[in-house]
């Protein structure tokens, strides 16, 4: 018998990316707040001045990720891939992490500390293609890869797997799905080995296309797929480093495991995409240090309310 698929509750924190205009974006976006006790709003703001500053990122005092790994994991097989698309998708999200003008937006969030982010190998998995895969499959996923030892156990609370799903599998979470507008999401699992506890971060990405002259599987900005898979992951690593336990947040009800997240619960990510209209104002590909062009989401900078590209020094 199938499972029920789980309404999303009110009165949660976000941690997903979400297509403007899209279910996913009523069901989530729209119904965003802190897990704990709610931040008062400002009565009043000066006139004239858009109420963007109401979105600026609070320090909450969870886990950031200063210093990260991660690590791209290809979902289904090498025949689901194109060999050219995995290659650029690992390539182009290792660039954008590591780029200097890009992290100077996000050193605002991280004073006194150094920001590093290292790429492990991609895993390339030889599994049957899934048709749909719910957040359950996705834990159940990244428990079997490290009790099957095809993780390096090292460093694990600071290193996050990228589930990227193969063209045409549909991502799901609770009553969502990437049919109606889900880009990706992140968070963590519990388990215990050996009578130790042990914490997997985790990131699920589409691979975001047009399936129909009227549809989309996934958000679509960019002119290709593997694009659009970059942009989603850049998304979801900086969510991870800016806030790694929002999911201890969910399940505790407890702000104190928050990281950076606004008054109205939405992460780093999420008002830039909102936001924007059309997506290519937060969606761009931006040249690197090697002048190479990669794609990438504009991630929200409190310095200057809104979403920032990058910048030739921090503020």
């Amino acid at each position: 018998m199938k499972k029920a698929k789980t309404k999303y509750p009110t009165g949660r924190p976000m941690r997903i990316q979400a297509r403007p205009g899209s279910r996913a974006e009523r069901s989530y976006y729209r119904n965003s707040v802190l897990p704990g006790a709610v931040w008062a709003m400002p009565k009043a703001i000066a006139p004239g001045i858009l109420p963007s500053p109401l979105e600026d990122l609070m320090y909450h005092g969870g886990k950031v990720v200063p210093e990260m790994e991660f690590q791209n994991v290809f979902l289904g097989s090498r025949a689901d891939w194109s060999e050219s698309d995995a290659t650029s998708i690992d390539a182009a999200i290792r660039l954008a992490m590591q780029d200097r003008g890009l992290n100077n937006v996000l050193d605002q969030y991280f004073p006194g500390a150094k920001l590093a982010c290292d790429a492990r190998p991609p895993l390339m998995l030889e599994d049957p293609k899934p048709r749909r895969i719910t957040e359950d499959d996705v834990q159940a996923k990244v428990v079997a890869l490290y009790d099957g030892d095809q993780i390096d156990k090292r460093d694990l609370g600071t290193t996050i797997f990228n589930l990227i799903l193969p063209s045409g599998t549909v991502l799901e979470l609770d009553d969502s799905s990437s049919l109606s507008g889900l880009g990706g999401y992140h968070g963590s699992v519990h388990v215990r080995r050996n009578n130790r506890p042990v914490t997997l971060y985790y990131s699920a990405n589409v691979f975001s296309e047009r399936v129909s002259p009227t549809r989309d599987n996934g958000i679509v900005a960019f002119d290709a797929p593997w694009k659009n898979v970059v942009g989603t992951l850049y998304h979801e690593l900086n969510e991870f480093r800016t806030d790694a336990d929002v999911s201890d947040a969910i399940a505790q009800n407890d702000n104190d495991f928050l990281g950076w997240m606004s008054r109205q619960g939405r992460e780093i990510g999420d008002q830039p995409i909102f936001a924007a209209n059309p997506l290519s104002r937060v969606f761009q590909e931006v040249s690197v240090a090697s002048r190479t062009r990669v794609p990438v989401q504009f991630l929200y900078s409190n310095a200057v309310h809104g979403a920032e590209g990058p910048i030739p020094q921090p503020h």
